[in-house]
């Protein structure tokens, strides 16, 4: 007698959950990032553990079932006794509804014809009706942090792990808005100096852009390649472990997480990260007038909703510098050394 399939839902004969899950992770391993698929794998997984504990099979749950996991995650405590945030729920609800894409292009198969999450305003009311709050998942889209002068010359000057080395990675995030991935994997040949150019393969879309660079920046990448680089490699990586245990290694993004912790305490500049820099550089091109389509180029974003953000950022710019335009033409219109008086004289 035929043995039943391993990890088999006897029920309706088809694979588990489990088994479209690891299929779905392996196919996603092809075309992300190592960070992508490990976020959607911990989102899926999640939701998989949430249906084991309440008895939903996943491969037909409901509209209703996905409701209260968000009723459960926004009334489970987090960090501070605070409750999962809108912004994660609606990050695991879009890796909940690109699986259940993939399983709806095997129906036969899956036994999944609809996706069970309810999309944007449906899941809003529907949320706020079982919960019998006005909203579940909306959330106000904050501009991106941006650091001031002063905060990104302390931390520099705390860069003391390294003569160069650093010093010109921030460089390249801070001029060049790179992601620190980009950064890292960096090549000798991807550096054109007479175009003042670098070509850079993006971690996460997997495609290449070319970005410019600053004189500042390219200087500081100089200094580091002819100075504090080793010479004899049998790699062609930019940035290198140049300490004793890993000398001559590729510096991995771990190590430049200790060195930049390490120079954000002794600088006491708490908001300095990676992205920040890359988020301060993209908002002063926008704010520059740099039109958004060379701007979504420079930062390599895939859709051009990404990079609006920051077209939002320059018309908050446009709404501050009217306003004090406006309160210099009133302080003109109206003199502090008096005011006239009905028929054009100055009062004494």
């Amino acid at each position: 007698m035929m043995q039943p399939m391993k990890d088999t839902n006897i029920e309706q004969n088809t694979p588990a959950p489990s088994y479209w899950f690891d299929r779905f992770i392996k196919d996603l391993s092809v075309v992300h990032p190592a960070n992508t698929v490990r976020a959607y794998r911990q989102d899926i997984a999640r939701w998989l553990a949430f249906c084991e504990a309440s008895g939903i099979n996943a491969l037909t749950a409901r509209p209703t079932d996905i409701i209260r996991v968000v009723r459960a995650e926004r009334e489970r405590p987090t960090r501070g006794d605070q409750p999962v945030g809108a912004r994660t729920l609606v990050r695991r609800l879009s890796a909940l509804r690109q699986w259940y894409e993939f399983l709806m292009l095997e129906p036969e198969l899956t036994g999944v014809c609809r996706n069970p999450i309810p999309g944007g305003g449906a899941l809003r009311t529907a949320a706020g009706i079982v919960s019998g709050q006005s909203t579940l998942l909306r959330y106000d889209r904050p501009h991106p942090q941006t650091l001031t002068s002063d905060e990104i010359d302390r931390f520099i000057s705390h860069l003391t792990a390294t003569t160069h080395r650093d010093r010109a990675i921030v460089w390249l995030l801070k001029d060049g808005a790179v992601r620190i991935g980009e950064a890292l994997a960096l090549q000798i040949p991807d550096i054109h100096w007479a175009g003042r150019r670098i070509t850079v393969h993006a971690t996460k879309s997997r495609n290449s852009r070319v970005v410019p660079l600053s004189d500042e920046a390219l200087i500081a990448l100089s200094n580091y390649i002819r100075l504090e680089r080793p010479k004899s490699l049998d790699h062609n990586y930019v940035f290198v472990c140049l300490g004793r245990r890993n000398f001559g290694k590729l510096f991995r993004y771990r190590a430049w997480v200790y060195v930049c912790e390490q120079a954000r305490k002794r600088a006491d500049a708490p908001r300095v990260h990676a992205h920040a820099f890359r988020h301060t550089c993209a908002t002063n091109l926008a704010e520059a007038g740099m039109p958004m389509d060379s701007l979504q180029r420079q930062l390599g974003h895939r859709h051009i909703e990404t990079t609006l953000i920051y077209n939002e950022v320059r018309d908050s710019r446009l709404q501050r510098e009217y306003h004090q335009a406006m309160a210099e033409a009133s302080r003109a219109v109206c003199p502090s050394d008096g005011h006239e008086n009905e028929g054009g004289r100055r009062d004494e």
